[in-house]
């Protein structure tokens, strides 16, 4: 027997639910989404209401089924480079400054942190023009580490091994490809791991916007926050980004998605559209 979709109650269960675990606001025109997103695995648990799926999810005491529910319903679109501009940014402004100020204070340590990281490629793009930009620095031991987020834990799994296969890498050029991985041992010749001098740099983390506190004890020079506010509600959202502004240093950027503008972060000054910083303290 085909599994429908949920009908309106189970549907409003589930929006309720969703809201308030990770801050997702479905809309009322969205129960086709859900039920893509959920039918494959209620149909390894044998369920063919959601009404069933439902109250098994509510009642799961372990987190386990909660975890299944977050890597399912949460969106994981990325490239390497997406939204190109935010990376020239990185490299002709951002990353120019940070290395003027090392030279000028020799602040002890640098973290850059890409909030909502899918599958990886955003942090290691980062990574990867930082590694050209602060070569003499890195080489002289200096202290710099990028931080990946994401509650979807399949996501994170691809993330940490850093293995990406033909079709991820098309955004790549040869040179890229030659010079920021390595060939791994798999069957699939056309699969390449991040090489470990980039690996090296950073770390993966799951974290949940919902939680009431972020297993995270530094602040960042910079913050990449992209195409990971459209579907949450309005009033969690603004809480979020307060609570993402906490996190920078002084003089830092917070950058959102091209699309996500028109925000407002009482702490931040607005440099453009859709970047913000936190103002440098003169000294």
């Amino acid at each position: 027997m085909p599994l429908v979709g949920p009908n309106r109650a189970e549907y409003e269960a589930f929006q309720a639910f969703t809201l308030d675990t990770l801050g997702l606001s479905l809309g009322d025109n969205k129960a086709y989404l859900l039920h893509g997103r959920l039918q494959r695995r209620m149909g390894e648990l044998g369920l063919n209401n959601y009404g069933q799926y439902y109250q098994r999810l509510s009642s799961d005491r372990s987190g386990a089924e909660l975890q299944l529910f977050c890597n399912a319903i949460t969106t994981t679109k990325t490239d390497f480079y997406r939204e190109k501009e935010h990376f020239e940014l990185l490299t002709n402004e951002i990353y120019p400054a940070l290395k003027r100020k090392i030279s000028q204070s020799s602040p002890g340590k640098l973290r850059l942190w890409s909030a909502g990281c899918s599958m990886g490629q955003e942090v290691y793009s980062m990574a990867f023009e930082a590694v050209d930009i602060f070569e003499q620095e890195l080489e002289a031991g200096f202290d710099m580490k990028f931080l990946g987020t994401d509650i979807n834990t399949e996501m994170l799994a691809v993330a940490r091994s850093g293995i990406y296969n033909a079709e991820m890498l098309q955004t790549l050029s040869t040179a890229q490809q030659e010079k920021y991985f390595c060939k791994t041992e798999r069957a699939e010749d056309s699969a390449l791991q991040v090489n470990g001098r980039i690996a090296d740099l950073v770390e993966f983390r799951r974290v949940n916007f919902m939680q009431t506190t972020y297993p995270i004890e530094t602040t960042f020079q910079v913050i990449f926050c992209r195409n990971v506010f459209y579907y949450f509600d309005p009033g969690i959202r603004q809480i979020v980004l307060n609570r993402l502004a906490g996190y920078l240093d002084d003089g830092g950027w917070l950058v959102l998605s091209v699309t996500e503008i028109g925000y407002e972060i009482p702490d931040l000054v607005k440099v453009r559209g859709n970047i913000f910083r936190r103002q440098a303290i003169a000294a």
